[in-house]
């Protein structure tokens, strides 16, 4: 009965979509993305590199934690692939997301809409979770809803008993200029050895 229910509901989604014009992406990015991985951001928009770490961190210090979740950020139509009919509509969009991942994810789903949240948790009530993501406001911008989407997280894990601690990330600055020193650091190792090996076999002569 719950997978025929599943299916019948992907199959009503899906006609509903049928008279809205296809996005330039295929299928449903997000639901493909987050079959492996924790959190989906969207392909065009402008997301500063550390928001997009802080989040992640968060996401994953709550599952390290014992709070399951996924998170897929919605910028715009784009991000729904050929399901656009969903656009701005959170809520909806959550259930058909959980039903796609259900295979193979069945826990927490949160999605972040400029407009608002979606949650869905097979086989479980949502309203708690509604009633807290209301009081959540999703600020303007691509800044406001990685934010928000953070933010929400925190609460959600925290209502739950679970204190989500992220641990910090480096910026892209500090990474790569960690990964310059460890390359220039490799390449005078190699020069070291070779100029070692060099110097030995011509002892040996």
């Amino acid at each position: 009965m719950r997978i025929a229910a599943s299916v019948a509901f992907v199959v009503a989604v899906l006609a509903a979509c049928a008279v809205v014009p296809s996005a330039h992406a295929d299928g449903d990015p997000a639901s493909d993305y987050l079959l492996t991985q924790q959190v989906f951001f969207p392909f065009d928009a402008k997301f500063p590199a550390e928001k997009q770490q802080q989040l992640a961190a968060v996401v994953t210090a709550a599952n390290r934690a014992g709070y399951s979740i996924r998170v897929a950020v919605i910028w715009s139509s784009y991000d729904l692939g050929a399901i656009t009919g969903l656009w701005r509509k959170p809520r909806t969009y959550a259930r058909f997301l959980s039903a796609e991942l259900e295979y193979v994810y069945k826990e927490r789903l949160l999605v972040v809409m400029p407009n608002g949240f979606g949650f869905n948790r097979p086989k479980h009530t949502v309203a708690a979770e509604y009633a807290l993501l209301a009081k959540i406001p999703v600020r303007p911008g691509s800044v406001g809803l990685l934010d928000a989407a953070g933010t929400a997280v925190q609460r959600l894990a925290a209502a739950s008993g679970v204190k989500v601690v992220p641990v910090p990330v480096a910026s892209p600055s500090n990474r790569n200029s960690r990964d310059r020193t460890i390359i220039i650091l490799g390449a005078i190792a190699a020069i070291a050895l070779a100029t070692l090996l060099r110097l030995a076999l011509r002892r040996r002569r």
